[in-house]
C-alpha cells in the first residue's frame, strides 16, 4: 500500500514538473497556452536538460545522491518560478474546464476508457527480455550503490569502461534520481510510474497530431487517439511501435517510436501549414535532443527529421532555413560522433 501511494505521488509530482517547465517555455516563446502542449513540451525540455546535466556527472563519477540533490533544487526553483509567473493563467484555465466537456462530448469518456486499457496492459504485462533486465537493472545498481551507471546491471560487477551504447542516454538515470528522491523501488519507478507517464505523453502527442491533421477538430483528434490504439493492438511484430508501446513502455526505444518521431511528424505538418513559425524549430530541436536522452537508437532521428522537413524547405525554396534544420540535428549528430569515436578506439570512457 505504501508503494502504491508513493507511486501515485510520483506520477503527480513528475507531471507537475513537466507542466511547469512546459508552461514557462510557452511563456518565453509566446505560444498559445494549452495543457496538452505544456505537458509535451515540458516532457521534451525536461529530458533535454537532464541529459545535459546527468551525462557529464556520470562521466565524472559523481554520486547519485549529488545529482539527485542538484536536480531537486533545480526543479524546485522551476516550479516556484512557474507558480509565481503563471498562477493567473492557470486560474483562468480552470474556469474553462466546463468547456472541455462541450468540445469533446461523449468522446472524452471513450478516450478515458482507451487510456485506462492502455495503462492496465502496460502495468500488468511482464516483459523479461535482455533490454528489460538492463533498464531496470542499471537503475537498481545505481540506486543501491549510490553511483551513476558504473556497475554492470547483468552481473553487478564494477565496469572498467562505460558502455558507449548506453552511457550517453540518461533516461535510466532519471529513474534512479526519482527513486532516490521519493524512496521508490526501481522496479516500480521504471516499469509502473514512468511507463504510465510515457503512455500519457504518447497519447497527447497523437492527440496533437490529430488536431493538426484535422484542422483543429478536437472530436476528430479524440477518435484518432482511439483508432491509433486499435491499430497498435492489432499490429504486433517485434518491430512495430505498438509492440514497444504496450510491452516495453519503460524503454527508451519505445519513446523514440511513440513520442520523438510522432513529434517530428507533427512539426512537419505544422511547417507545411505555417512554415514561418520560428517556435517550431525550438520544438524540433527539443525532440531531437531529448531523443538522445531516451536511447542511442536516436542516431536514426536525422533521417526522420530530413524526411519530414527537407522536402518542405526545397519545395518552398526556403534555403535560409537549412541552418536551423542542421542545428536541430546537432544533438543526434554529436551523439553519433561520440559513439563511433569510442567504437573506433579514439575515445575511452573509463568507469573505474
Amino acid at each position: 500500500m505504501r508503494e502504491l501511494v508513493i507511486a501515485c505521488m510520483g506520477i503527480l509530482i513528475q507531471l507537475t514538473v513537466f507542466f511547469c517547465i512546459g508552461g514557462l517555455l510557452m511563456r518565453v516563446l509566446k505560444m498559445k497556452e494549452d495543457t496538452a502542449s505544456a505537458l509535451v513540451l515540458g516532457y521534451l525540455c525536461y529530458f533535454t536538460v537532464f541529459e545535459a546535466v546527468a551525462v557529464p556527472m556520470t562521466l565524472l563519477w559523481v554520486r547519485l545522491t549529488v545529482l539527485a540533490i542538484v536536480w531537486a533544487v533545480l526543479l524546485a526553483v522551476i516550479v516556484v518560478c512557474a507558480v509565481w509567473l503563471l498562477h493567473k493563467n492557470w486560474r483562468q484555465q480552470t474556469r474553462r474546464i466546463s468547456d472541455i466537456r462541450k468540445d469533446h462530448s461523449w468522446l472524452l469518456l471513450l478516450v478515458g476508457v482507451v487510456l485506462l486499457l492502455q495503462c492496465m496492459i502496460v502495468v500488468f504485462y511482464q516483459d523479461t527480455t535482455v533490454d528489460a533486465a538492463y533498464y531496470v537493472g542499471t537503475v537498481s545498481t545505481s540506486v543501491y550503490t549510490d553511483t551513476l551507471g558504473r556497475y554492470n546491471p547483468y552481473n553487478g560487477l564494477l565496469l572498467k569502461k562505460f558502455q558507449a551504447r548506453y552511457i550517453f542516454s540518461a533516461y535510466p538515470m532519471n529513474n534512479a534520481v526519482w527513486c532516490r528522491l521519493l524512496g521508490l523501488h526501481p522496479l516500480i519507478q521504471s516499469k509502473v510510474v514512468m511507463s504510465l507517464i510515457n503512455v500519457l505523453m504518447a497519447n497527447l502527442v497523437i492527440y496533437k497530431l490529430g488536431k493538426r491533421l484535422f484542422k483543429g477538430g478536437k472530436k476528430q483528434a479524440d477518435l484518432m487517439v482511439c483508432f491509433v490504439c486499435l491499430m497498435q493492438l492489432f499490429s504486433y511484430t517485434i518491430y512495430t511501435p505498438g509492440t514497444f508501446f504496450f510491452t516495453r513502455a519503460y524503454e527508451g526505444k519505445a519513446l523514440l517510436a511513440n513520442i520523438s518521431i510522432p513529434v517530428v511528424l507533427c512539426c512537419s505538418i505544422l511547417f507545411w501549414q505555417n512554415y514561418k513559425d520560428r517556435n517550431l524549430w525550438v520544438v524540433l530541436f527539443l525532440a531531437s535532443a531529448s531523443a538522445v536522452a531516451f536511447s542511442g537508437s536516436a542516431i536514426i532521428l536525422p533521417a526522420a527529421v530530413s524526411a519530414g522537413i527537407l522536402p518542405i524547405l526545397l519545395v518552398r525554396k526556403q534555403f535560409s532555413k537549412l541552418i536551423p534544420y542542421v542545428i536541430c540535428m546537432l544533438p543526434t549528430i554529436l551523439y553519433a560522433v561520440l559513439y563511433f569515436s569510442t567504437k573506433m578506439g579514439w575515445l575511452t570512457l573509463r568507469a573505474s
